[in-house]
């Protein structure tokens, strides 16, 4: 018997054309392995490693051609348009991923809450001093849902992990709507716990106060001690004492555990956790794919040095259902799924920036194995942040040592030469290439800048499929350990262009 006869999974959202999600399972296994070779890549090393190269021939053809520009490659990526020349072959794979990506469009929720918006409005702007607007409008909708499914599981007490500065907690623990539950924030770092409690004093006070009340605020002195902050780091090893911390005090089974944009293992130690114990209830928003640790077991065609390993692989992040045992991903695939492609249509220049920073990244590597004395085998420095000091003060040597030598140079060229010398600088690389060296290496690489977009603009999109494995796989796994009369919801819970990391898992046991 399949676990989703026992267990509602009717909220996890699939793609048009999918009514069962081991069918959807299927079809994201199939696919990677077709095309998981794109994810593998590495920008850096692009020229290097010659990765252009892997690409079917008729794909380089189409994107080489004269009438194809970097402009096409965005809206390729960021919405699947194809020019009518496209080869059949490249047309499908864009299809393909298209059709297999999890659905991003904002889920908008009823909530049960009988207050206007515009009440809402008022009570919660106490709590929101201090966020972006991308963090308000998170916040605001993840404490709703949280609220909500705390009433609805009778919940006594809800663990916010990773709450860092506490601001998810608060509104939990006080705005109106608030369950009436009691709130446990955790975080790994006692600075912002420490912080976390100070903007909770401040937002007390001006909470009894009577502005607040002219508000509609009711504050009730039974609210004064709602969040208690602790200091706990968490990973997947460890999550017996976050089930023992959170049970701390509060009998029965009525406790939840919640997080926002938890990072890499972090996030999957909070489904564990769920999946371990008998809480009645977990919400959690993922992040940060790249800190996800893998199986030591399953290598397939990813080496161990590629292989996104901890100490103790034997408690990974991923996989953790048993729907992709023969899936590895590797640092590099992981680091894909962070790609949000559906915002470049949206910040066209800022893509156009990011894509020629990558390029010159790539011939800067080229330069510095090829004649530099790098190693291909030796680890990719950092560059980190050049700032504009770094760049101005590069220019300004750079100009200053043209001569009739550099009587070729380009605008790009220049540019690419003083990128190089304040990259070098910002890592005291003590090795510098001469600005011919520079620019001939910009002479050198033909249709570098397109060919690197057009790799980077396919990873992007297989980055949103793996991305959608490692939904899948998580909502499996509540599926999986939730227990029977239970329910699992995956969908997106935040606007994917101001949020990217929008899926929101919720898990529920029969009460």
């Amino acid at each position: 018997m399949g676990i989703h006869e026992k267990v509602d999974t009717s909220g996890i959202t699939l793609p048009s054309g999918f009514d069962s999600l081991d069918k959807y399972a299927s079809e994201l296994d199939s696919a990677y392995q077709q095309y998981g070779y794109l994810a593998r890549m590495h920008i850096v090393d692009f020229f290097v490693s010659d990765h252009w190269s892997s690409l079917p021939q008729e794909w380089q053809e189409y994107f080489d051609a004269d009438d194809f520009d970097i402009a096409s490659l965005i809206n390729m990526a960021s919405a699947g348009t194809l020019k009518a020349t496209c080869p059949d072959l490249l047309r499908t794979y864009v299809n393909q991923m298209f059709a297999l990506q999890f659905p991003r469009e904002k889920v908008n929720l009823d909530s049960k809450s009988s207050q206007t918006k515009e009440e809402k409005r008022q009570i919660l702007k106490y709590f929101l001093e201090g966020m972006s607007p991308k963090k308000q409008a998170e916040v605001t909708d993840l404490s709703q849902l949280i609220n909500d499914v705390a009433k609805a599981s009778n919940c006594q007490r809800i663990t916010d992990v990773g709450a860092g500065q506490g601001y998810l907690t608060r509104v939990l623990a006080y705005a109106s709507g608030s369950s009436g539950a009691e709130l446990l924030a955790l975080d790994h770092d006692w600075k912002q716990a420490s912080g976390a409690e100070k903007y909770q004093k401040r937002i007390l006070k001006r909470l009894k106060g009577s502005r607040a009340r002219a508000d509609g605020y009711q504050w009730d002195d039974i609210l004064t001690k709602r969040i208690v902050h602790d200091v706990q780091s968490i990973d997947m090893q460890s999550t017996s004492t976050l089930r023992a911390v959170a049970k701390s005090g509060i009998t029965g089974s009525n406790h939840m555990v919640c997080g926002l944009h938890a990072c890499g293992d972090l996030s999957s130690a909070v489904l564990k956790t769920f999946a371990e114990s008998n809480f009645a209830a977990v919400v959690l928003v993922p992040c940060c794919y790249n800190h996800i640790t893998e199986s030591a077991g399953v290598h397939g065609v990813v080496s161990g040095k590629q292989l996104n390993q901890s100490k103790h692989c034997a408690q990974p992040g991923f996989p953790l259902s048993t729907k992709f045992p023969n899936v590895v991903f590797g640092t590099n695939a992981l680091k894909a799924a962070c790609q949000a492609a559906l915002r470049w249509e949206h910040n066209f220049e800022g893509t156009m920036e990011a894509f020629k920073r990558n390029y010159f990244r790539a011939m800067l590597h080229y330069l510095m194995v090829s004649i530099g004395g790098l190693s291909t085998d030796d680890k990719f420095p950092v560059i980190g942040s050049i700032t504009n000091t770094l760049t101005e003060n590069a220019r300004q040597r750079i100009v200053g040592r043209l001569d009739d030598n550099a009587a070729d140079a380009t605008d790009d060229s220049i540019e690419f030469a003083v990128y190089v010398e304040a990259a070098l600088e910002n890592i005291n690389y003590t090795w510098r290439p001469t600005i011919a060296q520079c620019i001939d290496c910009c002479g050198q690489i033909r249709h570098g800048l397109k060919r690197m977009a057009a790799v980077w603009a396919l990873r992007s999109m297989i980055g949103a499929l793996i991305e959608s494995i490692l939904v899948v796989d998580r909502a499996a796994y509540l599926a999986e350990n939730c227990g029977a009369g239970g329910s699992v919801r995956a969908f997106a819970l935040f606007d994917p262009v101001t949020s990217p990391r929008n899926v929101v898992f919720v898990a529920q046991r029969k009460k």
